[in-house]
């Protein structure tokens, strides 16, 4: 009976003292972890290699779910992208909400990143937590060279936002002739809609573009669009006293 008691004591004991290493080989593992992703963020090659050489995961992600390549890709580090994308860093990984690293490049312009990412398999097509997508980060903030790199295709140039906005859409609020012209040779539809009825063409014109509005026009906008305060582009334009815009509109062929 004594012998039994003891024996199962001991068990107990190096069951204890297992799971103790264990959490500490996690906890550490943790740490190691938590080094590369700031390591990426601050650019330090030599702690990444060192860190990557120990057997740190390229994957390891931290509590907001980022990854070393999405602090690399942040904060514009190319030769780190580089060596982790080589190292086999998940070129589509996403983090909590959604965004993957090709996303950022694409919000901050980071061109030669973009491109490394996409020449590595990373998709355009993917959308966040908010429906948004790395041709829409581009769209909205004039990346125009880093769009032509995107290699944007009609299967995915009308993906839609949460706010039913396109990158059409939002290339022409924010004045964007030259993304607004690519974006149309791609594929985009010209009169989608939002959620708030605004169409390219109502936004522009909204908004002052007048070049934006020479291009859609140019691709049979539909003029007589009304937004869900009942407006057409053209009572936009006269309401913000947008005279040669009016003029575009009223005087704009029809389209067949």
């Amino acid at each position: 009976m004594l012998m039994s008691r003891l024996s199962a004591l001991l068990s107990i004991l190096i069951a204890i003292c297992g799971f103790f290493i264990i959490s500490n080989e996690r906890i550490w593992a943790g740490k190691l972890a938590e080094q590369l992703i700031s390591a990426a963020e601050l650019g330090e090659m030599d702690t990444i290699s060192n860190l990557l050489d120990q057997g740190v995961p390229v994957e390891a992600k931290d509590q907001d779910g980022w990854t070393a390549l999405m602090k690399a890709t942040y904060e514009g580090h190319l030769e780190i992208v580089q060596v982790l994308i080589e190292r086999g860093a998940d070129v589509n990984a996403q983090e909590n909400a959604g965004w993957t690293s090709l996303m950022m490049a694409a919000q901050f312009g980071f061109r030669e990143i973009a491109r490394l990412l996409v020449q590595n398999g990373a998709r355009i097509d993917t959308q966040n937590n908010t429906g948004s997508s790395a041709i829409m980060f581009a769209a909205l903030n004039g990346h125009h060279g880093l769009m032509q790199d995107l290699q944007v295709m009609p299967a995915n140039v009308n993906l839609k936002d949460r706010n039913g906005k396109t990158a059409l859409i939002l290339a022409a609020a924010g004045g964007f002739s030259e993304i607004v012209e690519q974006l149309i040779v791609s594929g985009a539809d010209v009169n989608a809609k939002d959620k708030a009825s605004d169409t390219a063409l109502i936004l522009a014109a909204r908004r002052g573009h007048e070049k934006v509005v020479r291009a859609l026009l140019a691709n049979c906008a539909d003029v007589q669009a009304v937004d869900n305060q009942g407006k057409t582009a053209s009572k936009w334009a006269v309401e913000k006293q947008y005279t040669a815009i009016f003029q575009l509109l009223v005087t704009a062929p029809p389209c067949n």
